[in-house]
């Protein structure tokens, strides 16, 4: 039998514990408690995006200043990676403080990855590993990415990268007018409308959940 006085005891633990836990919760990062009294964590103190973008490498520090101009604050930053959801025409933009090497169509550095729903046949996947291996697609998602150093060459990537899954092009031409289009853009002509925008309406149900194997 619990007497009054064990009750009021192992209440008192609780709130004791209770009350330790959220202390380290503030000298750590944040917490906070569900309906039910569950406690669980909130977060660390969140560090001005301004700090984070200023230890970014070189060219990471100035496409994040960039994009920052361009659509706001990020949704997301963290010491590796800043996130923006939902800008202009694109599901998700995200600068990574890793970059990856990358030679086509001249050598470079990956870190700027953008994405935009699209539906990629199984029959065109091949292709598409083909013409250019920063071109990912998520099937689950219905998610078409593309990783580079600038957003014109994102948009290009993808409106090569559509062309190819409709049969607008193919593997070679696609490559060849990716090396073209992007040399000139680095010569200063920026006038070819492949990367100046999407060329292509994004599919928002292109979302590929699959189904359930027979047990």
């Amino acid at each position: 039998m619990t007497t009054p006085f064990a009750s009021r005891t192992r209440f008192t633990v609780l709130a004791g514990s209770m009350v330790a836990l959220l202390a380290a919760g503030c000298a750590h990062g944040s917490y906070e408690t569900t309906s039910g009294g569950e406690v669980v964590r909130a977060g660390v103190a969140r560090r001005p995006v301004s700090d984070i973008i200023a230890t970014l490498p070189d060219k990471q520090r100035e496409t994040a200043t960039l994009m920052r101009s361009k659509y706001g604050e990020p949704t997301v930053a963290g010491d590796g990676e800043l996130v923006w959801y939902t800008t202009g025409p694109f599901v998700k933009t995200a600068i990574a403080r890793d970059a990856a090497p990358h030679n086509f169509p001249m050598p470079h550095t990956d870190y700027l990855t953008q994405t935009v729903r699209h539906r990629v046949p199984a029959d065109k996947l091949a292709a598409l590993n083909e013409y250019d291996g920063s071109v990912i697609y998520h099937r689950t998602r219905g998610e078409l990415s593309a990783q580079c150093d600038k957003e014109e060459m994102n948009f290009l990537a993808l409106n090569l990268a559509h062309d190819i899954i409709t049969g607008k092009r193919t593997v070679d031409d696609a490559r060849a007018f990716y090396a073209k289009t992007a040399m000139a853009f680095k010569q200063g002509d920026r006038s070819s409308p492949y990367v100046n925008g999407l060329l292509f309406q994004q599919e928002p149900n292109a979302a590929d959940p699959d189904h359930p194997h027979p047990m």
